[in-house]
């Protein structure tokens, strides 16, 4: 039992020196902030492409923000998991690692922690923004006008209590709540991107790593309706091997739920954790797949 708790240990130790490690090093990247900051930037001005969105502005605006987040997180995880895996493969820098006590599948999951470690603080504050942005566009039509602070006193309460009640009945339980579940379900959907990008540069150079991932996003998206248009054809053996196809590629299109966020519904408690559950399981499923693989790999 006492040897099983330290093999445990050494294995959690491992996986955690090499996350920090990647974290530190996806987090120093200049592209890192680049990418950040304009993403930033352009989620704050988004609100200037709704001029004539005849009263959609917020919804607009609030979708937008959720593919925002999630594009950015699926350009970080791109471009990082080719220079912190594929080129230390390339470089020979992995073989010094994986010459010590360090287990294969430790610098894999170890990769792939650090880089989902990066993605938290970049996803805090595009979220900001885009809960700033949304502050901007509403702020004008909450009540919290003269007449309405007058009422309240009227009633014993004190300004600052009749403003915060306003701004929070009519702004942030709702607004925030949405934007929170919104970042939820795209960082969700980045984690199983980040699995396959790391998986994918394990075995194959940066080009064709970034042109599958890239695939994997599309698909994953489109994923439902492609099935429903081979299903439409009346063709078991194309029907067969759709449903295959949509087996093996993540349906991405259960953390996409674009009518939610435009209408600005809450989603349920449950829904959260089978997507959760479902990315977990899927995130299992490609590094029993990946690991089982690299460790058949030669690595010179």
């Amino acid at each position: 039992m006492n040897s099983l708790s330290e093999i445990l240990k050494t294995h959690i130790l491992c996986i955690a020196t090499v996350a920090r490690a990647t974290y530190g090093e996806t987090a120093r990247r200049p592209i890192y902030y680049i990418l950040l900051i304009s993403f930033a930037v352009a989620l704050y001005f988004s609100r200037l492409l709704t001029l004539f969105s005849f009263y959609q502005e917020t919804p607009m605006v609030r979708e937008m923000g959720m593919a925002t987040l999630t594009f950015w997180g699926f350009l970080v995880l791109t471009l990082s998991s080719g220079l912190v895996v594929t080129r230390e493969l390339e470089d020979r820098t992995a073989v010094t690692l994986l010459s010590k006590p360090l287990r294969r599948e430790d610098f894999l999951l170890g990769k792939y922690a650090g880089l989902m470690a990066a993605l938290i603080p970049g996803f805090i504050v595009l979220s900001g923004v885009l809960f700033l942005t949304l502050w901007l566009m509403t702020a004008p039509d909450l009540p919290i006008r003269d007449r309405d602070v007058a009422l309240g006193m009227a009633q014993g309460e004190s300004a600052a209590r009749v403003i915060w009640n306003a701004t929070w009945t009519h702004f942030i339980a709702d607004q925030g709540g949405v934007v929170i579940q919104g970042a939820l379900l795209a960082y969700l959907q980045c984690a199983l991107l980040g699995a396959l990008a790391v998986s994918f540069a394990a075995f194959f150079p940066l080009v064709v790593s970034v042109g599958a991932i890239t695939a994997v996003l599309v698909l994953g998206n489109v994923s439902s309706y492609m099935l429903a248009s081979v299903d439409n054809l009346n063709v078991k053996a194309v029907s067969v091997l759709g449903r295959l196809v949509t087996y093996l590629f993540p349906n991405l299109g259960y953390f996409n739920l674009q009518t939610y966020f435009s209408d600005g519904t809450m989603i349920s408690v449950r829904y959260l954790g089978w997507s959760l559950a479902y990315a977990g399981l899927y995130v299992a499923a490609v590094f029993l797949v990946s690991c089982s693989l690299f460790q058949r790999r030669e690595i010179r």
